[in-house]
C-alpha cells in the first residue's frame, strides 16, 4: 500500500526530526518523508504539495516571499494536516553571540575589540580578564532570549521555553545557539507523533539516538558560567571542536587570529589549527 507523504520545511533541526520519525515504526508505516531546507531556499514542487497529507514547518515570515509559511500553507491540499514545529534558538549560554558578524559563530565583543585596532594580546586580555558582567547585563540578555523564544513558539505543536528556562542551568541543552541537545529534539518528535495519534519515539531509539552533526561545541565564556552558576562552563573545560579538544581561551585566540587577518572561513580555519 502506498504511504502518504509528509513534508518537512525546516532548518537543520528538521534533519533529526526526519530521522526520528522515519525510525518510528508507527509513523514509517503510514508516511514517507521529504525534507526541504528552508534557509537554503529549496523549492517544493507542486506535486509534493498535492500529495502531502502532513506538513511540518518552522514559521517563516513575509520577507521569505514564496517560501513564507503563509504562502506554502496556501498551496497545500485542503485535507493536509498542518503542524508548526519549534525553531529553537537560545543565546543564554552565549550572550555575546551575534548573527551580524563576518565570522562563523560571531562574538559581538571580540568583533568590537578587533575593529578598534587592538593587538591580539590586548583583545584577549580584555576579553578573558575584563569583567564581563559589568559591561553587559547578562540577566537581561537571558530574559530577552527566553522572551523571543516564547513569542516564536506560539501556535507550535509544543512549547519548550518553560522547560529550557527551568533546566538550562543544571544541564547544557544547546551545543551552539541553534542546534538543541537530544532531549529537546526528542520532545519535538514526541509532540508531532502524539498530535497524529502515533504514540511517541520508541524507547530503544531514544536511548541510542545521535543527531549526526559534526562534533562541535561552541565554548562558553567562563565568566558567563560563573555568573549563572553553570557547572559545565568552568575555565578548565575542554570542548569538542570538530572532534578535537580545545579550551575556551584557545578558541578565543583562534577567533581573533582569524578575524584580524581576514582569513574568511573560520570554520575551515578551526579544522586546520592544532588543539590546545
Amino acid at each position: 500500500m502506498r504511504r502518504e507523504l509528509c513534508l518537512i520545511h525546516a532548518n537543520c533541526q528538521g534533519d533529526s526530526l526526519h530521522g526520528l520519525l522515519a525510525a518510528t515504526p508507527a509513523f514509517a508505516r503510514c508516511f514517507e518523508i521529504r525534507k526541504y531546507t528552508n534557509y537554503l531556499k529549496e523549492s517544493i514542487p507542486q506535486q509534493d504539495f498535492d500529495r502531502c497529507r502532513v506538513f511540518l514547518y518552522q514559521h517563516l515570515g513575509e520577507k521569505w516571499n514564496d517560501l513564507a509559511s503563509d504562502a506554502l500553507l496556501a498551496r497545500l491540499h485542503p485535507i493536509a494536516c498542518r503542524i508548526k514545529i519549534p525553531n529553537l534558538l537560545f543565546t543564554g549560554y552565549w550572550p555575546l553571540w551575534t548573527n551580524t558578524s563576518t565570522m562563523n559563530y560571531g562574538d559581538a565583543l571580540l568583533d568590537l575589540l578587533v575593529s578598534r585596532g587592538y593587538s591580539e594580546s590586548e583583545v584577549l586580555h580584555v576579553y578573558l580578564r575584563g569583567r564581563l558582567a559589568e559591561k553587559y547585563n547578562l540577566d537581561a540578555l537571558l530574559d530577552s532570549s527566553l522572551l523571543r523564544e516564547r513569542q516564536k513558539e506560539q501556535g507550535a505543536v509544543i512549547g519548550l521555553t518553560d522547560f529550557i528556562g527551568e533546566n538550562w542551568r543544571a544541564q547544557q541543552l544547546f551545543l551552539t545557539p541553534n542546534p538543541p541537545d537530544t532531549i529537546l529534539r526528542l520532545a519535538v518528535a514526541d509532540a508531532v507523533l502524539a498530535s497524529l495519534g502515533l504514540g511517541r519515539v520508541p524507547l530503544a531509539l531514544r536511548s541510542n539516538f545521535t543527531p549526526g552533526y559534526p562534533a562541535f561545541e561552541l565554548p562558553l565564556h567562563p565568566q558567563v558560567g560563573l555568573h549563572f552558576g553553570l557547572p559545565f562552563a568552568g575555565v578548565d573545560r575542554l570542548y569538542s571542536i570538530y572532534g578535537r579538544p580545545m579550551s575556551f581561551a584557545r578558541y578565543a585566540a583562534c577567533y581573533v587570529h582569524c578575524l584580524r587577518r581576514r582569513l574568511g572561513n573560520f570554520e575551515a580555519f578551526l579544522h586546520m589549527v592544532p588543539a590546545a
